[in-house]
């Protein structure tokens, strides 16, 4: 299925970002190159464009932009905001130039799908499995793997893997597979930190890890990512403390009114950047954002043992919906 960029469209979409108001029957949301979602195109690097499906489809159609006004994204989405990716997803680079053709079930990758390098050569073919348990890392089969010349790494499954960054495109980690799959000592780097890591893994299963820091700490890890976590309760209670912060108005209290909420969670834990996807009315909104900036910290998210700043987010139901009238007994 070829994906064709619409003139008309890159034009509207340019013009809206300057006016900071959407082309009628398309909605726009801001990012940041992390995945933060942020309120003023300002201080955004992309802008993400959902318009209507199409008459013979029942998904949205949505496109992603850099402000260079190339495209960064194209595909479709069972969802308007998060997108909910299914069928064909094609990225670019900021070039213009291919960088991914990804397919997706459901919101998850799915299938053989494509990696290109910066410069428009073959990077790398994998496909993935689907296990619910498993991590990314750990469902992806690597099947092909080239180097910026085109010459083959990975080769039927089997070969020397090498990962790069997104944003600098330096060799992040690097290590061996076999029938597609992590095996043995990974070696990777953040070198923005000066802090190397050694993962080991068999048969694609991450096993243990350890980091070293520029200080010459080591840390220990049995888990390659652990997400971040509301202490005393998780999500659960981190919803029920905002709930008990927000008076929802009597004229709301009769139905169900759901919010999406992301934040920011930083290194050690603190919490900030608030931002409500719906409304429940403007006096809850504050409350609901006043409760996120005054949250107690969080154990922020880890990977290879050491913390990250992330953003987070879920749905919260304001309210409670009528019961449904009971069903009147019928005797014999």
């Amino acid at each position: 299925m070829k994906l064709l960029l619409s003139l008309f469209l890159i034009i509207t979409v340019t013009a809206a970002w300057a006016q900071n108001k959407p082309a009628e029957n398309q909605q726009l949301f801001y990012f940041k190159n992390n995945g933060l979602q942020v309120k003023e195109p300002d201080s955004s690097d992309y802008v993400r464009v959902v318009r209507p499906p199409d008459s013979s489809s029942v998904l949205f159609n949505v496109a992603e932009y850099y402000r260079n006004g190339k495209a960064k994204l194209i595909g479709k989405s069972s969802t308007i905001n998060p997108a909910t990716y299914d069928g064909q997803c094609l990225t670019f680079y900021p070039s213009g130039k291919k960088q991914m053709l990804l397919n997706y079930t459901d919101g998850a990758i799915t299938g053989t799908n494509y990696v290109y390098h910066p410069n428009g050569k073959m990077y790398l073919i994998f496909t993935m499995d689907t296990l619910r348990n498993q991590s990314f890392e750990e469902n992806m089969r690597v099947m092909s793997c080239m180097d910026t010349t085109g010459k083959a790494l990975v080769t039927d499954g089997n070969g020397h893997y090498v990962v790069y960054n997104n944003l600098t495109y330096a060799i992040s980690e690097e290590g061996d597979v076999k029938d597609g799959k992590r095996v043995g000592e990974w070696h990777g780097s953040y070198p923005a930190e000066k802090v190397t890591y050694t993962d080991t893994y068999q048969n694609g299963k991450f096993i243990s890890g350890y980091c070293v820091t520029a200080a010459g700490t080591k840390y220990t890890y049995t888990g390659k990512q652990q997400s971040p976590e509301f202490p005393a309760g998780g999500n659960t209670a981190f919803i029920a403390l905002l709930k008990k912060k927000v008076k929802v108005p009597a004229t709301l209290k009769n139905k169900s009114t759901q919010v999406f909420v992301s934040f920011t969670i930083r290194k050690d834990g603190t919490v900030g950047n608030p931002l409500l996807l719906g409304s429940v009315s403007p006096e809850a909104d504050k409350a609901i954002t006043a409760a996120v900036n005054a949250s107690p910290a969080w154990k922020p998210r880890l990977i290879n043992g050491l913390p990250v700043e992330t953003s987070w987010g879920m749905p919260i139901v304001f309210g409670t919906a009528p019961a449904a009238p009971a069903k009147a007994k019928t005797g014999k």
